[in-house]
């Protein structure tokens, strides 16, 4: 499985490059192959001995259980376009530590999307759990997380020099 996953990262990768060259991408989206392994509570000391794409998995194993207990459709699916792009943009925040949410349209446009909602997390020591807590008591990110025309995702855990960890996640809906 893990080998599935970095074949998924690098097809991410190529399509990022795609991007930034201008060259069309087509939205594809993969399902997400690890989430069935990861356990659905990782606390703050697990989640410091998880890599940032077990972390990624472990985020939307929380983000799915909250989304079920809210009576909504669990995310299965990421889309390599959107997951490019939230990779991107966790890069950009740990790099400028500029910490703002991108222009929606922007995934819309480039990932042949008709929806696209982010939600932004910087912090230490945070666990997956306390990502999704924090989402769901701000009402804004609340709506985008429990959104029914959220289909597919992409996700970004990325670390600053300060040590913080920046959680992106940008669900989407395709076409």
């Amino acid at each position: 499985m893990q080998h599935l996953r970095r074949t998924t990262r690098l097809a991410a990768l190529g399509a990022a490059a795609a991007l930034l060259c201008g060259v069309p991408g087509t939205a594809e989206a993969k399902t997400w192959s690890r989430t069935w392994s990861v356990p659905a509570a990782v606390s703050v000391k697990d989640a410091s001995d998880l890599s940032n794409s077990d972390l990624e998995d472990a985020l939307m194993v929380e983000i799915n259980e909250a989304r079920a207990a809210n009576g909504l459709r669990k995310i299965w699916n990421f889309d390599v376009c959107t997951d490019a792009l939230a990779e991107q943009w966790g890069e950009r925040i740990a790099r400028t530590g500029r910490f703002e949410h991108r222009d929606q349209g922007e995934i819309i446009r480039r990932c042949d999307n008709s929806w696209a909602g982010e939600t932004l997390v910087r912090g230490t020591a945070l666990s997956p759990g306390d990502m999704v807590d924090l989402w769901l008591d701000s009402p804004g990110h609340r709506e985008i997380i429990l959104s029914p025309r959220a289909r597919r995702a992409g996700v970004a855990i990325t670390n600053d020099g300060q040590g913080r960890t920046i959680g992106v996640v940008n669900l989407v809906r395709h076409g």
